[in-house]
């Protein structure tokens, strides 16, 4: 069968996909892109903001109406687990809404007419996220959930709890893969910081990331979703010290104590400074994600945060543009008019760019930068990586075999295109 997959959702959707028409493709289906003559349609959704979940609506009943009569649509993702709550697409003819949230197997059982069971080892690899072609740099989705109640999150219309992959299955599985090839490790969560609770009624991440550095072919470890409100001593102290921690993702959203309170974050500037430092002192990158437009902004609580994130030459993965939507409690606070939101947004996004270009530039004297790793072959050219990020290189060195570390690589430079900003190699 002919089968067209669309994904709205985020990282652990996307290495659910992935894992997904990775097992369609082994059962003989073909994955297409022609959705107005697919067999399936399947759409991943998310439910993070209003936003994504009236696109997710409207796009569902677009699926619906351009797709073949005979073909029925599977809707899967965060905004299937809300279904009930928002009654759309109930008992409605020709779609199927798939709530697992590790949904891989049991879309392949509703398209085959099967009854198979998810396993652990599928439960595993389907948390798996490939960066490049190949494992030799893989994204690895270790906990799910979060308990704080940030004014701003979906916890308050989508609540989760904190399910965390049992440490001894997790470190089987990833020292398996570092056995067979695996250099560069990211690790994931929706709230990292507490991997463990869940199970060992106590955070153990630090824990985990100290045995599966000791590890001696996995080269680096990059470690996302960190937030300064759930950070201990130990963590810190492993993140600080491990030296094959090389980039740590810390969540900030804005510089403003203000914001951050009516945010509910948890945390003041200070203490996030203190992370910070104690991170940039040993040489770590840190990256972080802002919002933009939250409700009670002031250009005065815009320029902190842009003074704070070129001060501190914090590299800015991204930038949220604050949604609205009737379940928050940030709904309650007044709403920046639409012209002003776009102003905070375009500032804020011009100085990015510009402290961004600072902060690779700068990196590139830390000693981690002077050694990359082949991670992937595609079109007669060589993809290196080190902490940040894939880069692609001459064909000249194409012989060059998975997980080879080149130390000293040709000139390197910082491009920028647009709002995008990266290393490349130059010959």
């Amino acid at each position: 069968m002919n089968i067209f997959i669309l994904n709205d959702g985020c990282v652990r959707e996307d290495a659910l996909i992935q894992n997904l028409k990775i097992r369609l493709e082994s059962e003989n289906h073909t994955i297409t892109t022609d959705y107005e003559n697919s067999d399936i349609l399947i759409y991943t959704t998310c439910a993070g903001t209003g936003y994504s979940i009236d696109k997710g609506i409207k796009t569902c009943y677009w699926l619906q109406q351009i797709k073949k009569k005979t073909s029925p649509l599977i809707i899967t993702g965060c905004l299937a687990g809300l279904i009930k709550e928002l009654d759309f697409a109930q008992n409605r003819e020709g779609i199927k809404i798939i709530e697992n949230k590790d949904f891989v197997v049991p879309v392949s059982n509703y398209i085959n007419e099967e009854k198979k069971r998810t396993t652990k080892k599928l439960s595993l690899e389907h948390a798996t996220r490939k960066i490049c072609d190949q494992d030799t740099y893989i994204q690895f989705m270790l906990e799910d959930g979060c308990t704080n109640h940030c004014s701003f999150c979906k916890t308050h219309y989508y609540p989760k709890k904190i399910e965390s992959i049992n440490d001894q299955d997790a470190l089987y599985y990833l020292k398996n893969k570092i056995k067979n090839g695996t250099k560069i490790i990211s690790l994931s969560g929706e709230n990292l910081t507490l991997y463990g609770i869940d199970i060992y009624k106590k955070p153990i991440l630090h824990k985990f990331i100290h045995e599966l550095a000791e590890e001696t072919d996995l080269n680096y470890i990059i470690v996302n979703e960190i937030t300064a409100q759930n950070m201990y001593p130990e963590l810190l102290e492993e993140l600080a010290r491990c030296k094959k921690v090389v980039q740590v993702s810390l969540q900030l959203e804005s510089a403003s104590d203000k914001i951050l309170k009516a945010m509910n974050r948890g945390h003041t500037l200070e203490e996030y400074d203190y992370i910070i430092r104690t991170l940039q002192e040993q040489e770590k990158i840190v990256d972080t994600i802002l919002m933009s437009g939250f409700p009670t902004e002031t250009q005065e609580d815009l320029e902190k945060t842009i003074n704070y994130i070129k001060e501190r030459k914090i590299y800015v993965e991204g930038i949220v543009d604050y949604a609205d939507f009737y379940a928050i409690p940030s709904h309650e606070l007044e709403q920046l008019p639409y012209k002003e939101k776009r102003r905070h947004l375009k500032a804020l996004s011009e100085a990015i760019k510009t402290s961004n270009y600072e902060v690779l530039e700068n990196v590139m004297n830390y000693p981690f930068t002077n050694a990359s790793i082949v991670v992937g072959h595609n079109d007669k050219k060589v993809y290196l990586a080190n902490s940040m990020t894939p880069y692609s290189m001459k064909k000249d060195l194409y012989e060059l075999p998975l997980g080879t570390i080149v130390k000293e690589p040709p000139k390197r430079i910082v491009k920028r295109r647009g709002s995008t900003i990266n290393y490349q190699y130059k010959y």
